[in-house]
């Protein structure tokens, strides 16, 4: 029998406190570093993952959300409120996305958990990280800074 380990790493995104709207595609907060995976050179199977923000309401046209993901910090380097793309550059890195779902007001917190993913990824030789880019499928204009947490459950 094979002994699983489990892991959750995440990733806290701070947007910029101010009112500039997004479009449906755009980066929410840039390029994410969703910390520590397992051992290096391993595949993992994400399993789960959740999104919280701290925020009281669902914003007018705020949808759900993405989750793309790199085995290193994706080269583009796309900045907050950038339209996402999958360029040249990054393709070499590109370990594909998860649909997160859309926020659920749950009071003075909005949260989103999407379960059953089993998607496989393999961690690169030099790395034990996995890094991304959240964006927003909805148009939606902030009304302050807001913070999420983007998590994953991982087993490898």
């Amino acid at each position: 029998m094979t002994t699983r380990q489990g892991y959750s790493p995440s990733v806290t995104i701070t947007r910029p406190a101010d009112t500039t709207p997004y479009t449906a595609g755009d980066v929410v907060g840039g390029p994410l570093t969703i910390g520590t995976f397992g051992p290096r050179q391993s595949t993992m199977m994400v399993m789960a993952a959740s999104l919280m923000v701290n925020d009281t309401g669902v914003i007018s046209g705020e949808t759900s959300y993405r989750l793309h993901l790199y085995n290193v910090t994706p080269p583009s380097a796309l900045a907050d409120n950038t339209a996402w793309d999958l360029p040249a550059g990054d393709r070499a890195s590109y370990l594909g996305f998860i649909d997160l779902g859309t926020p659920v007001d749950l009071g003075s917190t909005l949260w989103v958990e999407t379960n059953g993913i089993n998607k496989l990824l393999r961690l690169p030789d030099e790395a034990s990280s996995v890094y991304g880019y959240l964006v927003t499928a909805g148009a939606y204009t902030p009304t302050s800074q807001r913070v999420c947490k983007v998590t994953l459950h991982a087993v490898v």
